[in-house]
């Protein structure tokens, strides 16, 4: 992870760089006084969080923020200042966070619990665990999880989706295997199976007498992180919601733009 800290008083970058380290001890942490070097610095590659000083002389911290997004589009920006008027236009940016001075480790923490691009995670995260906020992904122990069949794995992203409701199996041919035969789930639903069994993760199912579910309390997933309120959640979501799936689009997608 390559962060960005942009302060024109070298006593506050010292200790702006040093919160930022306390917190993101294994981040790169590139540290610049003017604006100017920051922008030239974009050619040393993409950018993921960017806290950044407002008033630096020539060029503003919010001119600073245009030039990274025009060159880093899902850069997290964190403005740090002592002045409160340009609020409306850092969060015109979609700036995550707007910290006032002095910068505390308690700020900084605050700031990259609301990042809305960047998700932090603590080392390796093991386990499984789906995400629902952009495509449609499995990870297991931190790597994408790549041995299901495409109709076992829309066939979880189905029931994720329904939330921990049960889905009678004549509901799930219609949605997403447009009214074709029993056979289809069937077999779905066999591979579904097999693929999990083989990381020990069966139990993340509901099974019954023609319903299928799953089980939210054994599945970490961001699209349940939001709907339990968990903090951050809702930074996840930047647009689009298991896009690969058009039965997504006009369902829980919906729902969340309503509460957005």
């Amino acid at each position: 992870m390559r962060v960005y800290a942009v302060e024109d008083e070298p006593v506050l970058l010292r200790q702006l760089t040093n919160r930022i380290r306390e917190a993101l001890p294994e981040s790169e942490i590139v540290a610049f006084d003017n604006a100017d070097d920051a922008v030239a610095g974009l050619h040393g590659g993409a950018v993921d969080i960017a806290f950044l000083d407002i008033a630096m002389g020539r060029m503003t911290g919010v001119e600073l923020a245009k030039c990274i997004k025009a060159a880093c589009p899902q850069c997290d920006i964190v403005f740090t200042t002592g002045y409160i008027d340009y609020a409306p236009q850092a969060f015109e940016l979609g700036a995550s966070d707007y910290l006032m001075k002095p910068v505390t480790a308690e700020k900084i923490q605050h700031a990259l619990s609301q990042l809305r691009h960047t998700k932090l995670r603590e080392g390796v995260e093991r386990g499984l665990y789906i995400q629902c906020f952009g495509a449609f992904e499995v990870f297991y122990d931190g790597k994408p999880f790549t041995s299901f069949t495409k109709r076992s794995k829309e066939l979880l992203a189905y029931l994720v989706n329904k939330a921990g409701v049960l889905c009678p199996t004549s509901e799930i041919c219609n949605a997403i295997f447009r009214d074709s035969s029993d056979s289809y789930i069937r077999v779905a639903k066999k591979d579904l199976m097999k693929t999990i069994l083989d990381i020990g993760q069966e139990d993340i199912l509901i099974r019954g007498w023609g319903v299928l579910g799953i089980d939210r309390n054994k599945v970490r997933c961001d699209y349940f992180d939001y709907l339990d309120g968990k903090p951050g959640a809702l930074n996840l979501y930047t647009g689009t919601y298991m896009s690969q799936y058009d039965w997504a689009q006009g369902n829980n997608l919906l729902n969340i733009n309503k509460r957005i």
